[in-house]
């Protein structure tokens, strides 16, 4: 049996479930572990299977004994730890395989994207009548460009030195000066947990802001993003999975530089999207 830990908010999980069907497909005993994230209170808990009715359960158990079972008699593998992807695919002699980490670049899942996309296929009958219209409206505009800042838990200390830091104004004119030299006429569809700050210090000529999705709504700003033709993402999966699942060849996706203030991360962005200065 390989056991996938799933973590994190809406985006990490998604990293984890295309890892998972990755995994499946070579492993059929695969199976992800919820148990964790029975617990998990941050973002809004589990949504895989709220967003995308995808399985809620496939392991599931009393954490204090998943932690035993996991001691004794699993193998942990650690992402952080590997320096190639071959200790994800190899077969082990050791029945018992425990995979931990976030897997956050295309590199997991690039040879099955058709099967990654149908699996994150949104059901937009659970949409509210706003967003389906939004969506309608960004799908007919050509130059639709969905811009995403986050701040909130970036600003907070623990957050602030490596991954709030990166995407602030310099960043965010550069992005936005780099669209404009590629779209005649950029019309920015903002997602934002502090509109009022992007509207006081960006300089956006035609901007549609996206206020009405909250709480347990928050997907349906990453259902939007992915209507749009062109993105501007910030350092959060939220917003690289709202790039990524636009499937027009076309697009254009503005990044920042770096991910982490100090930690390499060289595969997470996807061939073609294009680096922008931070500073």
């Amino acid at each position: 049996m390989r056991l996938i830990k799933m973590t994190g908010g809406l985006g990490n999980q998604m990293f984890i479930y295309a890892f998972y069907l990755k995994m499946k497909q070579r492993f059929a005993n695969t199976r992800i572990d919820l148990s964790d994230m029975m617990h998990y209170h941050v973002h809004h808990g589990y949504e895989m299977n709220r967003v995308f009715a995808l399985p809620q359960v496939e392991f599931c158990m009393n954490r204090t004994w998943k932690k035993v079972l996991e001691f004794l008699f699993f193998k942990t593998i650690l992402e952080r730890k590997q320096k190639s992807l071959d200790a994800f695919w190899k077969p082990y002699a050791w029945p018992f395989i425990y995979f931990k980490g976030f897997y956050q670049s295309e590199r997991f899942f690039s040879d099955i994207e058709q099967e990654v996309r149908k699996a994150f296929a949104f059901d937009m009958s659970k949409a509210s009548e706003r967003s389906v219209q939004m969506a309608a409206r960004m799908d007919g505009d050509v130059n639709s460009v969905s811009l995403h800042v986050r701040r909130g838990d970036y600003l907070e200390p623990k957050h602030w030195e490596n991954t709030g830091s990166v995407c602030q104004l310099p960043y965010y004119r550069n992005a936005i000066a780099e669209i404009k030299s590629r779209l005649k006429n950029p019309v920015f569809y903002v997602f934002s947990d502090d509109l009022e700050w992007v509207k006081e210090n960006l300089p956006l000529d035609n901007a549609v802001y996206i206020d009405w999705n909250k709480g347990n709504d928050s997907w349906q700003d990453m259902m939007l993003m992915s209507h749009c033709r062109h993105h501007i993402i910030c350092n959060s999966t939220f917003s690289w999975w709202g790039a990524w699942l636009d499937a027009h060849k076309d697009k254009t996706v503005i990044v920042p530089e770096r991910w982490f203030r100090h930690v390499e991360t060289p595969y997470i962005y996807p061939e073609g999207w294009i680096k922008v200065s931070i500073n």
